[in-house]
């Protein structure tokens, strides 16, 4: 009996040692193989070799390093950030490892990790890539118009019908736009950005009471106030809370029954509306995900509304990407509809795709009802009554320096608009009306 245990304690040792022996052999050959090709600068042999080393379970510093190198080289920086950043488990202090992943996050569009990255940066390194912190760090501004053919189009609509009593119909028409913002670099891994704009939205107000029009011409003014922030939680998860307040005034004609002679008078109206919002982003190796959500308060009525997007790099850099979002959204009415409740799904599918080196360009579509909708963080707010059933656009974005950034931004908009319209002295019905908006954006990004 002593004598089998001793043969099977011997059969066991040795087969520890052997597999010791190939592991190390392994792992020494993987070093001498990469290293090879890394100095030979055969990349996608390299890739290969490496990536398979790892899913045997080997992994060192220097072999992700080379590995991350290697994509950078090849322009895949999203992949070589993927495997920098695993190199920073072995070494978090390598000038060499921290000067590339800096810029794979700065060519993979990821700046709030580029800035987050500099943190565990010698001063040195940080003096040799250029990179400090400033409190005003970028100046935008944006500006354009929307142009509609509701008035064009429907101002001959017979809004009292074959009653004759009474319709009434408040019309949008073109718009001015314009905003200013600023981007404030408090830490490393915190910036935060706020602007200023201003809506002028053309209306067009018309009563129609026995076969007879009251036309009011008026301009609907909005204000409004934005802030982001962006806050790095870590290499790759990045939160941002925002927050977008809105003032809308005009003088607004009104039926006044008390006066006989002059039925007619006009009134002032403002409204003050809100948007609270948080989303949580995670890259992971080609990919980006969105988590959003978000509360407002936008014409009385009460809105929520969650969603994810998924951007997908499949070239691992800005040459082509494409994003694809879904949102949730829940409605609580107000007025004479207090208590009703409405849900919506919306769609949305962008392409990107660089044209020349410093030509961009992107093209989304946009499916459901956007009426007192948010998106891009809350940034853009369609609080405007009418129905938005459909969007498509495109826009170009010109790095014309590595300080300054042009954009142009087309977008066409297809919109529903009711009235009111008496059958009898008592009751009235909804009736609906479409039409179009055609919208011209131009901006500059300049980087100080």
């Amino acid at each position: 009996m002593f004598i089998k245990v001793f043969k099977i304690s011997i059969i066991v040792i040795f087969v520890l040692f052997s597999y010791s022996s190939i592991a190390q052999e392994t792992n020494e050959n993987i070093e001498q193989k990469t290293l090879e090709l890394f100095q030979n600068k055969q990349y996608k042999i390299l890739i290969n070799v490496g990536e398979k080393a790892i899913r045997n379970k080997i992994d060192y510093f220097f072999l992700r390093y080379r590995i991350g190198v290697a994509y950078y080289e090849l322009r895949n920086y999203r992949m070589a950030a993927f495997h920098l950043e695993k190199a920073l488990f072995f070494n978090s202090d390598d000038a060499g490892e921290l000067e590339y992943l800096y810029y794979s996050y700065i060519f993979s569009g990821r700046f709030s990790d580029a800035s987050f990255i500099t943190l565990n940066m010698s001063d040195s390194l940080k003096d040799k890539i250029g990179y400090k912190t400033k409190f005003l760090s970028t100046v935008y501004a944006e500006g354009g118009a929307s142009f509609s053919n509701n008035i064009s189009k429907n101002t001959g609509i017979d809004i009292d019908s074959d009653s004759n009593i009474y319709g009434e119909n408040d019309m949008n028409n073109n718009v001015l736009y314009g905003h200013i913002g600023l981007k404030h670099e408090i830490l490393p891994f915190l910036s935060v950005y706020h602007g200023y704009s201003h809506l002028a939205i053309d209306k067009r107000q018309i009563i129609r009471q026995n076969d007879k029009d009251t036309i009011f011409n008026y301009t609907l003014k909005q204000n409004e106030y934005y802030i982001n922030s962006d806050i790095q939680l870590k290499k790759g998860l990045k939160l941002t809370p925002a927050f977008h307040l809105i003032n809308v005034s005009s003088n607004v004609m009104k039926f006044d029954t008390s006066s006989f002679l002059n039925p007619f008078k006009i009134d002032t109206f403002s409204l003050t509306n809100y948007v609270i919002s948080l989303s949580i982003s995670k890259e992971y190796k080609r990919f980006s995900f969105n988590f959003s959500g978000s509360y407002s308060n936008l014409n009385a009525a009460k809105q929520m509304q969650g969603g994810i997007g998924i951007t997908y790099y499949p070239f691992g850099n800005l040459n082509l990407y494409t994003n694809t979002g879904m949102v949730y959204f829940y409605q609580k009415m107000p007025g004479r509809q207090a208590g009703s409740k409405e849900n919506r799904l919306i769609f949305d599918q962008m392409i990107g795709l660089k044209l020349f080196p410093n030509l961009w360009t992107e093209a989304s579509v946009t499916f459901g009802n956007l009426a007192n909708y948010n998106e891009k963080n809350a940034f853009i707010v369609y609080n405007i009554a009418d129905k938005i059933n459909f969007k498509t656009g495109i826009s170009f974005i010109f790095a014309l320096s590595s300080k300054i950034e042009l954009s142009l931004r087309y977008q066409f908009l297809s919109r529903e608009s009711d009235y009111i319209s008496y059958e009898n002295t008592t009751s009235f019905i909804t009736k609906t009306t479409n039409y179009q908006n055609n919208t011209l954006i131009g901006g500059i990004k300049w980087k100080l």
